[in-house]
């Protein structure tokens, strides 16, 4: 078939969106892809990807399966069924001490879309947000998405994995409009303390910012407490942002919130709502109100099996593994002692073991020094992987052993 030069033209004329369609693609997308359509990567383990392995609890896929029996899966309210939201509203204020109402809660497909959409709506083109580096990718991606421009402040190893509050005051402009922060952290597993905490969220208050809290991971938190800035005096700025896929094995189901006290956004999240999605699935969210029902223990066991998992990943890397984390199920490694980029180490890695980790380039632009293992697979697998892992990693001398515990 040719293709003739009018026809070239109105080809030429149909371009899409910049951002878009020139986004980098994710690293642990890639290598995760490359596993799934090989036949010779059959024994692969997949150390790269941030999803529970363990059974999703009975009463949640009876009440998804009770849902398709006896209801009709039509549209719920734009925010979500009030049934929901009046079970969440009860959780936050037993489990995080925050006090609000029904009308403050937003169920979200997913904390990913309550990631994009809470930054679509807080945002316009050319509004700074300050974004973790290392970070989940997608805060990043949003933000430039929605126009606007993003500034990196560095979470560092030596000091934790923690926000420095004088760098980022530093980094303050008139165009800064919000800062993002994660608590337990992705990739990092660093947690912010209650102190921290308090002065992060004085800071952005008074610099007029607004403070996007994700807390995904608010359960998977390891001899330490977990605490929401939402919870604090002065936090109206403050926007939570939660989800059910992680605490309680669903990450296919797409059902998270978002918490805001603050009407002008509230106006702004239901208008998007009804923009993009009319309401998250219903079958959804009856899954996370049968999830709240069990009053926090499934989320509990899962926290003390990824604890021994953690104190497994830590005993078995040895000099290797790097800042002991404190939340979330990941571990960064440091690997500037080989000489290689995240990506390079990662593809070698897959190629010569069969086995996946999430390459740091992934995380931000000061991250290429580090891999993230999610301590994620069943034991035996974990341990498996982690074999493989280190003898891979033994081919290259530590020049600094001190550096590495």
């Amino acid at each position: 078939m040719t293709i003739t030069a009018s026809a070239m033209t109105t080809i030429a004329r149909h371009t899409v969106n910049d951002v878009l369609g020139t986004l980098p693609r994710s690293g642990i997308r890639r290598l995760t892809d490359q596993v799934m359509g090989s036949r010779d990567m059959d024994d692969a383990i997949q150390l790269g990807f941030g999803q529970p392995q363990e059974a999703t609890d009975d009463l949640i896929r009876e009440a998804i399966i009770k849902a398709t029996d006896e209801r009709t899966l039509g549209y719920t309210e734009n925010a979500g069924m009030r049934v929901l939201r009046d079970a969440i509203a009860t959780k936050l204020a037993v489990r995080n001490q925050i006090e609000t109402d029904v009308e403050s809660i937003f169920v979200t497909p997913g904390a990913t879309y309550g990631v994009a959409v809470t930054i679509g709506c807080l945002i316009n083109p050319g509004d700074e947000v300050l974004v973790p580096d290392p970070g989940y990718p997608n805060f990043a991606a949003a933000v430039h998405h929605y126009g606007g421009v993003v500034k990196f402040y560095q979470l560092r190893q030596d000091t934790g994995f923690v926000p420095d509050l004088n760098e980022l005051a530093a980094l303050i402009s008139p165009a800064t409009k919000a800062l993002i922060i994660n608590s337990p952290g992705n990739p990092t597993g660093a947690v912010i303390d209650a102190g921290m905490m308090e002065q992060l969220v004085r800071l952005t208050r008074e610099r007029g910012l607004w403070l996007v809290s994700d807390e995904v991971y608010e359960t998977y938190v390891y001899g330490c407490r977990h605490v929401s800035p939402l919870s604090l005096s002065g936090s109206d700025h403050v926007v939570g942002l939660y989800s059910f896929s992680k605490s309680y094995n669903i990450t296919g189901l797409r059902v998270g919130y978002v918490v805001t006290r603050h009407p002008a956004l509230r106006r702004a999240l239901l208008n998007a709502q009804e923009l993009y999605i009319s309401c998250a699935p219903s079958i959804s969210q009856y899954a996370a109100l049968q999830a709240l029902a069990d009053g926090g223990a499934y989320p509990e066991a899962m926290r003390a099996a990824y604890q021994q998992k953690r104190d497994l990943v830590m005993n078995m890397l040895g000099p290797y593994a790097g800042r002991r984390p404190e939340g979330a199920f990941y571990l960064l490694v440091d690997i500037g002692f080989t000489g290689l980029h995240s990506d390079e180490f990662a593809d070698r890695l897959l190629r010569d073991t069969h086995v996946v980790v999430a390459p740091g380039a992934t995380f931000g632009p000061s991250s290429d020094q580090f891999i993230r293992i999610a301590f994620t697979p069943q034991v035996e697998k974990l341990r498996a992987g982690l074999t493989r892992l280190k003898q891979f990693l033994s081919q290259w001398p530590i020049a600094d052993e001190e550096d590495h515990q």
